[in-house]
C-alpha cells in the first residue's frame, strides 16, 4: 500500500466534508507497509534507544525486525494486541524566573508506540482538516517558530492601535487531568470504527509502571506517548472552535465597532497545553476573558484553569512564552515591534554543557572527538535561537567563551602554552585538526521567522512530514570516544585507505565507511595492541555486518 497516498485521500475526504465520520480505519494498522512506516520513523527518534516496561531497546527490536513486525501485524489483525503500561520517569525542568518543575514522562513499550505512531499516522490527516491555524504544537510544519512569527505579527502595529494586555494561559496538570471518555467522545466526531476507538482506549488505560509497581491511569494520556500530542490536540480543538466563533473570525469593520463601543478584540495563539490570549481594551476586559476562560474550560472539558498562574500581563513589561521572553518597544519607524530574547536559562544551559565537553580534566578523548561533539551543540543551540531579536549579540558572547574554552583544553591536553595553541590548531578564524574544523556561533546568521507553513501538509506533492525538532541540549553527546582516541584513529585509517572497502572494493563516504580490526580486539592478550595501524582496515556497512555477525 502506497502510504503517502492513502493519508492524502483521508485528509481529502475529510477537507471536502467537515462532518463525514470515518469507518474502517482499524484495517489500516494491518495493511501492507503500514507498520514498516510506522517503525521506520519510530527507529530515527531520539528516544528510540531507551526502553520501555519490557525492557526492549532498538537493538534488541533491530535483530528480529522482520519477525517483530511481523508479530505485531498478526496481533492487530487477530485483534489479540494489548498495550504494556507505560514505564514513568521523572525530568527536572527550569520554568520562567527560575522555578523548578518536576516533570512525569510515561515511556511506551517500544512495541506499543510502533502502534502508537501507526495509529497516528491514520487518525493524523484526518484531524489535520480540522485543526485550527492558531493551533502550532505538535502538527506537521508548525513549530515554535512559527508561533513566534504569528505573535509578531500581533503585536506589530502603531501606538495605541495594539494589543495591550495579554492573558498567559496554564491549564493545571492538563496532560493528567484529561477525561478518559470525554476525549473518546472528542474522537468519535471523526471516527466512528469501533475497533480503531477499542485501540485508544486500551491505550489510555494501559496503566503506568512506577518503581516495579503497576497501577491504573483514571484520567490523562502520558506525556511521552506518540499518540497523546495528537489526542491532546484534538481535544483542545474545542477551545480553539470557542474562540474562533467568538472573537478570531470577527470582520474588520465589527472589530472597528467595538471599539467605538468599547468593548475590547481578542487575539489567540496554542501551543499544546499552553495559549495566550491578545487584548486590546482594558485590563478589568482582559480579567472577564479570563473568567470566561477559565468557565468554558471547567464546564465544557472538566479543565482547571490555574488562576494563579495564569497572569494578566501589560505587554510593556513583557512577558515568557514557549520559554522565550517577549516584550514590545518603539522601532527606527515610530512603530511598535516585537522583541523576542533568547532565554537566560538557555544562555546558562549552554555555557555549562560548553564547560562539561570541554573539561581540563577530560583530556583523554581526540581532538576530532571533541571538535564533532561542540560542532552538534553550537549548531543545534544557534539554530534554533536563531529567529529571536538580534540573536547575533548573544552568539558573539558564546564565541568569546568558546574559544578561550577551546584553547584552554587544548592546551592543558598537550602541554603547551596558548601561543604555541594558537600556532598549531588556530591557522585562521576557527581551530583545526586535520579535516575537521570548529564551527563559531557567529557563522549563524539571524533569521526573521515567516511563519510561513503549508496549508493542507498532506495534499502537498512529494511531501515529507516534518516535525519540529526541539534542541535539547542535555542529550547532545559530550565527544568522549567509546574508546580513547579510536576518532583519531579514525581518521588517519581512512586517510591512508580512503572510503573504499577491503572486501568489497564498494567506494562509500568518509561517513558512512566503518574502520574494522581485521583481527578482533579480544584475540589480543593487551586489547590496545589491537589499535595498530596495519591491524584497522576501512569497510562498508553491510561488510562490516556480516563480519560482525560471524564473529570474525
Amino acid at each position: 500500500m502506497n502510504v503517502g497516498e492513502m493519508q492524502r485521500k483521508l485528509n481529502l475526504k475529510a477537507v471536502d466534508d467537515s462532518n463525514h465520520r470515518f469507518d474502517d480505519l482499524y484495517s489500516l494498522l494491518y495493511a501492507e507497509g503500514w507498520l514498516e512506516n510506522a517503525y521506520d520513523h519510530i527507529r530515527r527518534n531520539r528516544g528510540s534507544r531507551t526502553a520501555g516496561a519490557d525492557g526492549v531497546t532498538k537493538g534488541n527490536f533491530e535483530e528480529a525486525r522482520d519477525q517483530n513486525l511481523a508479530h505485531l501485524k498478526k496481533e492487530l489483525q487477530s485483534r489479540t494486541f494489548e498495550p504494556l503500561p507505560s514505564r514513568r520517569v521523572y525530568i527536572r525542568e527550569i520554568k520562567a524566573g527560575g522555578r523548578i518543575k518536576i516533570r512525569p514522562i510515561g515511556i511506551p513499550a517500544l512495541r506499543d508506540r510502533i502502534v502508537q505512531q501507526a495509529v497516528r499516522m491514520v487518525l493524523e490527516p484526518i484531524w489535520e482538516a480540522d485543526f485550527s491555524p492558531c493551533s502550532h504544537g505538535f502538527r506537521p510544519y508548525r513549530s515554535t517558530q512559527t508561533l513566534l512569527a504569528a505573535l509578531g505579527r500581533h503585536l506589530m502595529g502603531t501606538p495605541g492601535q495594539c494589543y495591550q494586555w495579554i492573558i498567559e494561559g496554564d491549564i493545571s496538570s492538563y496532560f493528567d487531568s484529561i477525561p478518559h471518555r470525554k476525549l473518546i467522545k472528542s474522537v468519535k466526531k471523526r471516527v466512528k470504527d469501533d475497533q480503531m476507538l477499542s485501540l485508544l482506549w486500551a491505550f489510555l488505560k494501559s496503566g503506568i509502571m512506577e518503581e516495579g509497581e503497576i497501577r491504573n491511569s483514571m484520567a490523562g494520556t502520558p506525556q511521552g506517548g506518540i499518540v497523546s500530542p495528537l489526542l491532546s490536540n484534538i481535544y483542545l480543538h474545542s477551545l480553539d472552535r470557542y474562540m474562533e466563533e467568538n472573537y478570531l473570525s470577527l470582520s474588520k469593520h465589527y472589530r472597528t465597532q467595538r471599539r467605538r463601543q468599547g468593548l475590547s478584540n481578542f487575539l489567540y495563539l496554542r501551543y499544546a497545553d499552553d495559549f495566550i490570549v491578545l487584548c486590546n481594551g482594558t485590563k478589568k476586559q482582559a480579567e472577564a476573558m479570563k473568567e470566561e476562560l477559565s468557565i468554558f474550560l471547567h464546564e465544557e472539558l472538566k479543565l482547571t484553569l490555574s488562576m494563579e498562574k495564569t497572569k494578566i500581563t501589560h505587554i510593556t513589561d513583557g512577558f515568557d512564552f514557549v520559554g522565550y521572553p517577549l516584550s514590545r518597544s518603539t522601532g527606527r519607524s515610530g512603530n511598535m515591534v516585537p522583541r523576542i530574547k533568547i532565554p537566560r536559562q538557555a544562555v546558562d544551559k549552554l555555557k555549562g554543557k560548553l564547560k562539561s565537553v570541554l573539561n581540563p580534566r577530560r583530556t583523554n578523548a581526540s581532538v576530532r572527538a571533541k571538535i564533532l561533539a561542540v560542532n552538534r551543540i553550537v549548531r543545534g543551540w544557534c539554530h534554533y535561537y536563531k529567529y529571536s531579536s538580534a540573536p547575533s549579540q548573544v552568539f558573539g558572547r558564546m564565541e568569546y567563551e568558546l574559544f578561550w574554552l577551546m584553547a584552554q583544553w587544548l592546551g592543558r591536553k598537550y602541554k603547551i602554552s596558548i601561543p604555541r595553541v594558537m600556532k598549531r590548531f588556530h591557522p585562521g578564524n576557527s581551530f583545526w585538526m586535520g579535516r575537521y574544523r570548529l564551527v563559531m556561533p557567529s557563522e549563524i546568521k539571524a533569521v526573521r521567522p515567516n511563519g510561513r507553513t503549508p496549508t493542507r501538509p498532506y495534499q502537498t506533492v512529494d511531501r515529507d512530514i516534518t516535525y519540529e525538532d526541539i534542541f535539547e541540549i542535555k542529550d547532545v553527546w559530550e565527544g568522549q570516544d567509546r574508546r580513547e582516541g579510536s576518532l583519531d584513529l579514525r581518521a588517519l585509517v581512512i586517510e591512508r585507505d580512503g572510503s573504499i572497502c577491503a572486501l568489497c572494493g564498494l567506494d562509500t563516504t568518509e561517513w558512512e565507511c566503518q574502520v574494522d580490526h581485521i583481527v578482533r580486539r579480544s584475540m589480543f592478550k593487551r586489547p590496545r595492541d589491537a589499535d595498530a595501524l596495519d591491524n584497522l582496515q576501512v569497510l562498508c556497512t553491510p561488510c562490516h555486518r556480516k563480519k560482525t555477525t560471524k564473529g570474525l
